[in-house]
This record gives C-alpha cells, structure tokens and sequence, in this order.
C-alpha cells in the first residue's frame, strides 16, 4: 500500500494556515508563502490546497488580498477529512483480480482477501475519524 505525500502534506497546510492564524489574527494565506514556508513545490500545494478547497475544509479568495483560509475551525476537521479530500475516490487497496486462474477456490481466496483488507479499511476510516488536527497540537 502507498499513497502520495498529499495526506501529510495536506495536514502540514492546514496546521499552517491555522497557527499564522490564530497568531497574527490574518485572514488569507498566499499558496505563495504556504509554499514557501512548507516547502512544498508550488504546483503541489496548488493541487493540494484545490483538494482541500473541493472538500470544503479550506476556502479560496482571488486577488490582491486573496489567498487560503480555513472554512471551520481546526478541531472540526479529522484525519479522515484530510485522507478524503487529498486521494478523492482511491481505493485503499487494489486488489489483483486479473489471473488466468479460474474455479471455486480461486474465488474463494479472492473472496477472502478482499473481506480481509475491507476489514482493515473500515479500521483505518474508523481510526482517522477519531483524529482531530488539534491533536497535533496539544
């Protein structure tokens, strides 16, 4: 299993946007400066933060005094809200179906694994939605 670095970097985003924030009590973020400070290249955070913004978990604003901001506060937004929003649609796992073997027992193999990993999936959602960004923080 491997995903890209969007869900770290999603959070990096996110955590950034709310500490500049809260401590200078400014409003919008450039993706400019958020990459920058984060180092993150400016076509990635360009992707990353349209994502977020798709998922409602940031707002957009054009213009000269444009930029990112948060859409809710930080301790509304999970783990799973991120996941969601920076890989929209993937699978956790893909399964290889495409075999020339055939017959019940190959079924029945296929028919396990992919029950095994859906339960590991269903975990994973569950554990990311008990995870709030302010976790990180405190």
């Amino acid at each position: 299993m491997s995903y890209s670095t969007a869900l770290s970097q999603g959070i990096a985003i996110l955590l950034y946007i709310h500490t500049i924030a809260e401590e200078n009590c400014s409003n919008f973020l450039s993706t400019k400066v958020i990459s920058e400070q984060l180092n993150i290249p400016v076509p990635t955070t360009v992707k990353v933060i349209r994502n977020l913004n798709n998922a409602r978990l940031t707002l957009a604003k054009e213009g000269a005094k444009g930029g990112i901001l948060l859409a809710r506060p930080l301790a509304e937004i999970t783990l799973l809200d991120v996941f969601l929003a920076v890989e929209p649609g993937k699978a956790l796992f893909k399964l290889h179906t495409d075999t020339t073997l055939q017959g019940k027992d190959v079924d029945a193999v296929k028919q396990k694994i992919a029950s095994s990993l859906q339960t590991v999936e269903v975990s994973m959602h569950n554990h990311l939605k008990e995870v709030r960004l302010t976790d990180f923080l405190n």
